[in-house]
C-alpha cells in the first residue's frame, strides 16, 4: 500500500493505493470512499478491499468528509474533480480495465452522487450509504449502471428508510433517502440493461461487516461487493 498525492485545482489531495503483486496484465480499478471521520489508508485496510485482485485506491476527504453532505469542507464539484484526477492518475500509471466505485456512509453518498456525472464507471456499490441524490435525479440518468446497496435495518446513523434531518447552521433541511427508494430509482434508470440489487441486513447497524464480524451479521460486505463486480481476491494477499 502506498500513498500518492495530486494537485487538484491548486490543492494537494492524497490517496492510498494497493496493487496486486506479480500482475503484468491490465487490472480493474476500485475507488473506495471512506465514511465521515475516517481516512483512505484505514478504510482500505479495515474493509479488506485491498485484497481484491484489482488496483484499489482510497482517497482521503478534506476534513475527513465528503460532499454533498452539509458538513463537508468541499463542494461536490471539488470532490468530483479529485476522483476524476485520481482515476486519470491510475490510468496513466497502470494498465487498467473497468472502474468501480465503492463507498461507506458519507462516502457511499458521494459514490452515488458521482453516478450522476459522466465518469466512465462499470458499477457502484455502497454500504450504509447516506444518499442525498433524489430518486428522481437517479432515475433520470440515461446511462445504465450496475448498483449494489447493502444496508442494515437497525442503522441509527443513516436510517434504512431514510431521514429528514434538522438544518445544519441555518441551512436547508438535510434529507437522506432510504435504501429501497435508492435501489428502486436505479431499477428505473437501468431497466433490463443493468443490475440493481438491495441486500437488507436484518438487525445490522451502521457498520461494514467483514472477516470475523461477517458470521455475526450474515453478510460479508467486502466479499459481496467483490463478487457483485465479478472480481476475485488476490490469492497472494
Amino acid at each position: 500500500m502506498r500513498q500518492r498525492t495530486l494537485d487538484v485545482g491548486g490543492v494537494e489531495r492524497s490517496y492510498h493505493v494497493s496493487v496486486p503483486a506479480g500482475d503484468a496484465g491490465a487490472l480493474p480499478v476500485i475507488v473506495a470512499l471512506h465514511g465521515k471521520g475516517d481516512n483512505g489508508r484505514d478504510f482500505l485496510a479495515g474493509t479488506g478491499l485491498h485484497r481484491a485482485r484489482a488496483i484499489v485506491a482510497a482517497p482521503t476527504g478534506a476534513g475527513l468528509a465528503w460532499s454533498p453532505a452539509p458538513y463537508a469542507r468541499t463542494t461536490f464539484d471539488e470532490d468530483a474533480a479529485f476522483v476524476r484526477a485520481l482515476i486519470d492518475d491510475l490510468r496513466s500509471t497502470f494498465a487498467t480495465t473497468n472502474t468501480y466505485l465503492v463507498g461507506f456512509s458519507n462516502g457511499g453518498g458521494l459514490a452515488v452522487h458521482l453516478s450522476l456525472t459522466d465518469l466512465d464507471l462499470a458499477g457502484v456499490a455502497t454500504v450504509a450509504a447516506a444518499v442525498r441524490a433524489t430518486p428522481d435525479e437517479l432515475a433520470a440518468r440515461a446511462q445504465p449502471l450496475d448498483y449494489l446497496n447493502i444496508h442494515g435495518t437497525f442503522d441509527d446513523v443513516v436510517p434504512f428508510a431514510g431521514e429528514q434531518r434538522s438544518p445544519y447552521s441555518g441551512g436547508e433541511d438535510d434529507t437522506t433517502f432510504g435504501a429501497p427508494d435508492v435501489v428502486a430509482a436505479f431499477e428505473r434508470r437501468n431497466g433490463d440493461r443493468a443490475r440493481a440489487e438491495l441486500i437488507a441486513v436484518e438487525g445490522m447497524g451502521h457498520e461494514w461487516p467483514t472477516g470475523p464480524w461477517a458470521a455475526r451479521r450474515g453478510v460479508d460486505a467486502t466479499k459481496a461487493i467483490v463478487e457483485f463486480f465479478g472480481l476475485e481476491f488476490d490469492r497472494a494477499s
